[in-house]
């Protein structure tokens, strides 16, 4: 089962993904939109839905909820 997903193809990933990685128990997903230089990130709540979800630019670093320790520099991220 996917932790996070690292690219954005639209509809398809805000919409059907979104609904079966929540309905699956995905801990953690992370949509990124990289023409935007964006990732919304989505944590699964204990009703088992998807929370609000988490927006984050370039400049932040996003401490990943399921593996402890790991920070992932967006700077990295959208390197040009």
């Amino acid at each position: 089962m996917p932790l996070f997903y690292f690219w954005c193809d639209g509809r398809r990933d805000k919409l059907e993904k979104f609904h079966k990685y929540e309905q699956s128990g995905v801990k953690e997903y992370w949509i990124v939109e990289p023409q935007e230089k964006l990732v919304n990130v989505f944590h699964l709540q204990e009703n088992n839905q998807f929370g609000r979800r988490e927006v984050y630019s370039e400049e932040n670093r996003v401490h990943v909820a399921v593996l402890e320790g790991l920070v992932v520099n967006l700077e990295m991220v959208f390197v040009e």
